[in-house]
């Protein structure tokens, strides 16, 4: 249908019907009119014929000239029947049936019509000797415009046809097969060779012989370059293994660098753990010591006999305080050992599995205390309950943890307080959203679009690898199935939107 000869010969089709239905149209109202005109033509001569006729035989009651005038009116198409009814009782009908016979005609049987026409029988123009009815139909006239609108349909399609046949085969020679040697040489014009020379066939019509000049023209400026266009393609080609070799490099490069920034959060992870479980495990093995020595104290009363009642309830008094250092702080570092290990083993194994999302938030946060404990930030987390989700782990650890590391370098200065608010929000169609807020310094407008770029920093110089927040887009496309935004206003805080499928993709990478 996008071809020109399509539309063309849609065209002609459409203008072709256009004008033989008109046509048409016109003969068949012609033709109307004149049945319309030859059937009032028809009542009123028979009007007039009855009027002079009839009412001499109805005045002499001459039954045989009735017969007569009635059946010699019945040869008329439009006349089906015709009833005379008098003085004295006089009837007398005419019919003519469907198989073209004229029989009588029953005074309570009237034909099948479409009008009927009352006249009075008056003789001499005086005496009223009666009426008589006449029964009309249009069945012929009907008939006679149906094949009439049939011979026209038929003429139009016919001439139509013819026209559309003519047009085209006059269309074809002149104009489509002109068209289509002069496709066919731009076709071979297009798979010139270097520095190859091909000149179009000249046409035998004028306005063609002008368009392949100019044709001509062209492929002979185009000839000419080809050369230089082959020579400099294959340089490009070569600079574009070069840059392709140096892409893959630097890719290599990156993604060492991104391992070793996982590897460097791990390890820091590891040293903050160590040093908090430091604390009550000391206390911890001082107090076992303090229980030790004194358990001693008193079994050796205990054997000598010497032991005192006073000195047995203080015994008492110290074993039950160092139980209760020695409980509550392995309690507490037993609580560090699994929070670091869960966490350590989801960044490490980067399995998938399903969790309580509010839960291993709580993990997290406990995990990253020795690195939080020394700044004045508060962490608040908001966070549905019972909220569960089939997905990878570590990667949201690993989310979690640059941003809130990234949100303690850069919005805050040395020593400043401040609040982050993590909160989680359930959506529709098994989503959640995911928000890490600070009220910190903002990013400036100009740093805004570049902050999930590889290497970009704006703290190069007090430990910012530019590698965070890319770790984090990389992770949340790729990895978790979901999406990551940023609003941020200079002086009010930044907040971090992720929008996460509570089902990970099983194509995630």
């Amino acid at each position: 249908m996008n071809s020109i000869k399509s539309r063309l010969a849609i065209w002609i089709i459409s203008v072709l019907s256009i004008v033989m239905g008109l046509t048409g149209f016109l003969s068949y109202e012609a033709a109307r009119d004149a049945e319309e005109r030859d059937y009032l033509q028809l009542k009123q001569g028979l009007q007039e014929r009855l009027a002079l006729s009839l009412p001499h035989g109805v005045w002499q009651l001459d039954d045989q000239f009735i017969r007569l005038t009635l059946d010699a009116e019945l040869k008329s198409a439009a006349v089906v029947g015709l009833m005379v009814e008098g003085d004295a009782g006089l009837f007398f009908g005419r019919m003519r049936s469907a198989d073209g016979r004229i029989t009588s005609l029953a005074k309570a049987a009237p034909p099948l019509h479409d009008e009927t026409l009352r006249l009075p029988i008056l003789y001499q123009q005086r005496h009223n000797l009666g009426q008589i009815t006449v029964y009309l139909s249009r069945d012929k006239i009907t008939t006679r415009l149906a094949s009439e609108l049939t011979r026209q349909i038929v003429l139009a399609l016919l001439i139509n046809l013819l026209l559309f046949v003519i047009l085209i085969a006059g269309l074809k020679r002149y104009v489509f097969s002109p068209l289509h040697e002069l496709q066919q040489a731009l076709y071979g014009a297009a798979r010139l060779e270097a520095e190859a020379d091909l000149q179009l066939p000249q046409s035998r019509f004028s306005e063609y012989a002008e368009l392949v000049g100019g044709v001509n023209l062209i492929i002979h400026k185009i000839s000419r370059e080809l050369g230089l266009r082959r020579d400099a393609e294959r340089t490009a080609i070569a600079e574009k293994e070069r840059a392709e070799v140096a892409y893959r490099q630097l890719l290599d490069t990156q993604n060492t660098l991104v391992e070793t920034e996982k590897l460097a959060s791990l390890g820091s992870l590891v040293a903050g753990v160590a040093h908090e479980i430091n604390t009550p495990v000391g206390i911890t093995l001082t107090a076992a010591s303090h229980l030790a020595r004194i358990t001693g104290q008193v079994g050796q009363q205990f054997q000598s006999g010497q032991i005192r009642k006073s000195e047995l309830e203080r015994y008492l008094d110290d074993a039950r305080e160092s139980t209760a250092l020695i409980l509550s702080n392995t309690e507490r570092a037993a609580n560090l050992i699994q929070s670091f290990k869960q966490v350590a083993v989801d960044q490490t194994s980067e399995a998938r599995r399903q969790f309580d999302i509010a839960h291993y938030i709580g993990e997290i946060i406990t995990s990253l205390r020795p690195r939080l404990r020394h700044s004045k930030v508060v962490i608040d987390v908001d966070c549905p309950p019972q909220l569960r989700m089939d997905s990878y782990p570590g990667a949201l650890s690993q989310v979690l943890t640059n941003l809130l590391m990234n949100a303690l370098l850069h919005a805050y200065d040395d020593g400043a307080e401040g609040c982050i608010q993590i909160r989680v929000d359930a959506l529709a169609e098994q989503k959640i959203r995911l928000s890490v807020t600070d009220d910190g310094k903002g990013i400036p407008p100009e740093n805004l679009k570049r902050i999930f770029e590889p290497f970009f920093t704006t703290r190069r110089g007090d430990g910012g690898s530019g590698l965070g927040l890319h770790i984090v887009f990389n992770i949340v496309f790729q990895r978790l199935g979901g999406t990551i935004r940023v609003d941020s206003t200079v002086g009010e805080g930044t907040s971090f939107i992720l929008v996460l499928p509570c089902t990970a993709p099983e194509t995630a990478n």
